[in-house]
């Protein structure tokens, strides 16, 4: 057994119910969980590699980046 598959499996039980054939950001999956944004990314990175969920990345008009819209990831539960 792998020693994380515990870890992924507790992520998984939080973060599935909360996903959605919807488009949703990091931070506000993060929220939702009371979670750091950066951890809540690396458990979705991780079950995107397990076609759990997809991801797309968005231009976000709001705020800019060296003169450029700054991008964030979203987030879906794999259709299908």
């Amino acid at each position: 057994m792998p020693r994380n598959e515990g870890t992924e499996s507790s992520w998984d039980e939080r973060l599935l119910p909360l996903l959605s054939s919807e488009w949703q950001r990091v931070d506000a999956l993060a929220a939702r969980l009371r979670a750091p944004s950066h951890t809540v990314l690396a458990r979705l990175k991780d079950m995107m590699r397990r076609n759990l969920v997809e991801r797309r990345i968005v231009n976000d008009t709001t705020k800019m980046f060296a003169g450029r819209p700054q991008q964030r990831a979203e987030f879906r539960r794999t259709l299908g």
